[in-house]
């Protein structure tokens, strides 16, 4: 969330297994809100039937920063067996947020270049 109590989320969908940029896709940015909603149609082409049977689709929300890095705020998977070939599907889907890290020293070197939320530990 920014400063202003919004945020600027957009979606990433990414296929697992998979490293190439041909398996990532992101939606348009929905500016200055906290209950996005995204009516846009992502395609991936040359999807097999074995990759249906076999891949995860993982939808990654972040917040855009152009101050800072964009941040991670959550994610859900959905397993492609569980869609059909040209035909619509509609998903309402909760987000799973990882655990907060203890503090961003801790662990800065195992998550250098990945954004999330960190929150310090009172003791």
């Amino acid at each position: 969330m920014d400063f202003n109590g919004l945020a600027d989320p957009y979606v990433k969908l990414h296929l697992l297994p998979g490293a190439c940029k041909a398996n990532k896709l992101k939606t348009k940015i929905v500016r200055n809100t906290l209950n996005p909603v995204w009516n846009e149609t992502l395609t991936y082409c040359g999807i097999t039937e074995e990759d249906m049977y076999r891949k995860t689709l993982r939808v990654s929300v972040c917040d855009e920063d152009k101050l800072t890095h964009n941040e991670f705020i959550g994610e859900s998977r959905v397993a492609l067996r569980r869609v059909k070939p040209d035909q619509t599907k509609h998903f309402n889907i909760c987000l799973e947020h990882p655990p907060p890290l203890p503090s961003p020293t801790a662990t800065s070197t195992a998550l250098r270049g990945i954004s999330c939320y960190l929150r310090e530990v009172k003791r």
